[in-house]
């Protein structure tokens, strides 16, 4: 039972979360339809207004015809086919700023009424550390396809979303604070299996954005065979070991798939072992949950695959990979099941 005085802070929680996940989900999108690199210039502060008139609109888009991706990819586009990519990638930087509002606004209310708990401020401070980073993450990597190749870096890619996780799983880890509580856990190998499977997915998603960096979809359209065999041929195409991981297509694309098996296969192990235990009905149900989820993720990630990564299948994989996320760090908790509930009033 949530204490009252704690029941807005969990409403602002819940809603910080929900934005990040839609933040997800629209950065998916940007990055299937192109959009990403079409906005060439970074005004963090001036940025929040789309082009207004036409004068406006010809000077974003005289900049874009100078950027990497319009000379070698783009040239054919005129303003119409511009304002298309355009939109979406003004979305999410309008919307990361959003999200910046939501967070600064009720912080600078709740710390006037003194409503933050002691044992909460460590990860709102963190929060407030990670969001900042995030943003100069974000233009670092756009950064990165505005010179040379018409490409973000994958590894640029990669970090920008492991962040987005990692900011998200404190909010929720926070969220779950409210909830259940905190205090001294209980530590079994249970629990520590969660905590594992927990990495394999957040290593299995940052895999698929090496995918996504480096369109590794877009070969080997077939499952669960590539090229009539398991591994590919081409897998150690390169000859230095660190770079043929990330950076030889074929071999990331074998990669995240062994992943995904291996964390399919870590989840349902799982739920064999939550079963055998004496747990409550919420933690059975989110054990359940997590392994109907990895199999939806399982599926939607071989559908995307087989039928050459459409736009809505590739979205649909990586809101489930959000999902599955915080499952399993619900799971934990839940698995963990500390006492001692935050109190509103100790501050």
């Amino acid at each position: 039972m949530v204490k009252s005085g704690n029941r807005d802070i969990l409403i602002w929680i819940s809603f910080l979360i929900t934005m990040i996940i839609m933040m997800v989900i629209i950065g998916g999108i940007t990055r299937v339809t192109g959009s990403g690199l079409s906005m060439v210039e970074w005004r963090p502060l001036v940025g929040w207004l789309p082009p207004l008139d036409d004068e406006e609109w010809q000077r974003v888009f005289n900049l874009y015809k100078r950027s990497p991706e319009f000379i070698s990819l783009n040239s054919w586009m005129d303003l119409s086919a511009f304002k298309e990519i355009f939109w979406w990638e003004y979305v999410h930087r309008l919307w990361g700023r959003m999200i910046g509002l939501a967070f600064f606004v009720p912080l600078v209310f709740f710390l006037i009424s003194r409503k933050i708990p002691k044992q909460l401020a460590p990860k709102i401070i963190l929060v407030t550390i990670l969001g900042c980073t995030q943003a100069f993450i974000g233009w670092w990597m756009v950064k990165s396809g505005l010179s040379g190749e018409p490409s973000v870096s994958q590894y640029r890619l990669a970090t920008h979303l492991g962040m987005a996780f990692v900011i998200l799983g404190v909010l929720v880890w926070t969220f779950m604070d409210l909830v259940v509580g905190v205090g001294p856990s209980t530590a079994n190998s249970v629990v520590l299996h969660a905590k594992l499977v927990c990495g394999l997915i957040l290593i299995t998603i940052l895999a698929g954005a090496l995918v996504a960096g480096l369109d590794a979809g877009l070969i080997y359209n077939m499952f669960p065979l590539m090229g009539g065999t398991i591994v590919p041929e081409d897998y150690l195409a390169m000859k230095v070991a660190w770079r043929n991981i990330f950076e030889n297509p074929a071999a990331v694309q074998f990669n995240h798939r062994l992943l995904g098996t291996a964390t399919a296969l870590a989840i349902a192990w799982l739920l064999f072992r939550c079963l055998k235990l004496n747990i409550t009905a919420p933690t059975r149900t989110a054990a359940y949950s997590l392994s109907a989820l990895v199999i939806l993720q399982f599926s939607l990630g071989v559908l995307a695959l087989v039928n050459g990564v459409p736009h809505n299948l590739a979205v649909a994989h990586q809101l489930i990979g959000v999902c599955l996320f915080i499952n399993c760090l619900v799971l934990i908790r839940l698995l963990r099941m500390p006492r001692t509930p935050i109190h509103a009033a100790q501050y």
